[in-house]
């Protein structure tokens, strides 16, 4: 594997991996772990693993995955009978199987953002849009053309947004760990500054990752943001709720 993007779920990824697979030269990220279970039966995870190399490598032989810290301690479980760990430390056998891989840390400086927007998810179904109805996407959990109107039934939980705002901190957590045990050093990039770089230098960044020379061709994305003023609502009211319970979860009301 020549690039492992390490990332959280609704930290910008996506547009991250669309922007790589429309240069045609920089693999085909996906999370390809997704099924990943250690409790299904019968499976041979060496060919498995064989099949995710396959599936995310291009034309030009270059390859790249998308990993979610949620999938680590499984894929880990399914690798452990299949990779010789050359170390100890954090997800051991991960690390042996993408051995001399350049490694990506994706983020999002705005985790409360993040959060809200993995709770319209939920609410919604609806992880992406595009901004017409005719385009074609890989991403799943996509409306094809994007509504302005999409999330007008979701509900602000206070407690919600609160719990994933902690399950986001300790996911990026879980990364830095990774990345200190097993003495890597991963390049960092980080939403907020991707997503306002017209040029999308990052896909140059990639480019000198796998030793190409020329500059990866840019094209439009198909993607839209979906978030909208009532992301930004709830983020304002989250904020104030959580002031008003000391940063804490809140109380339970007396009955």
């Amino acid at each position: 594997m020549d690039i492992v993007l390490c990332a959280t779920q609704r930290c910008g990824s996506t547009l991250i991996v669309e922007d790589m697979r429309n240069t045609s030269v920089l693999g085909k990220p996906e999370e390809w772990f997704v099924p990943w279970d250690p409790e299904k039966e019968g499976v041979n995870w060496g060919e498995a693993l064989a099949s995710v190399e396959r599936r995310a490598t291009g034309e030009n032989g270059k390859s790249a995955i998308k990993v979610m810290a949620n999938q680590l301690f499984p894929v880990e479980s399914c690798l452990t009978g299949v990779v010789s760990p050359r170390d100890s430390g954090e997800f051991p056998h991960f690390a042996a199987a993408f051995e001399g891989a350049q490694w990506v840390w994706l983020k999002r400086r705005d985790v409360v953002s993040q959060a809200i927007s993995r709770i319209m998810a939920m609410q919604t179904g609806i992880n992406h849009a595009t901004g017409k109805a005719e385009d074609d996407h890989f991403a799943g959990n996509l409306a094809k053309g994007y509504d302005p109107n999409y999330n007008a039934g979701a509900v602000y939980r206070y407690g919600a947004i609160l719990r994933q705002v902690t399950a986001i901190t300790l996911e990026n957590l879980a990364w830095q760990r990774f990345f200190e045990s097993q003495k890597i050093t991963p390049v960092e990039m980080v939403y907020e500054e991707v997503i306002r770089d017209d040029d999308m230098g990052h896909l140059d960044v990639f480019a000198g990752m796998v030793g190409l020379t020329d500059r990866p061709e840019r094209k439009p994305r198909a993607m839209v943001k979906v978030g909208n003023q009532k992301n930004k609502n709830w983020r304002e009211r989250f904020f104030q709720d959580a002031a008003k319970n000391n940063y804490m979860p809140a109380k339970p009301q007396p009955a």
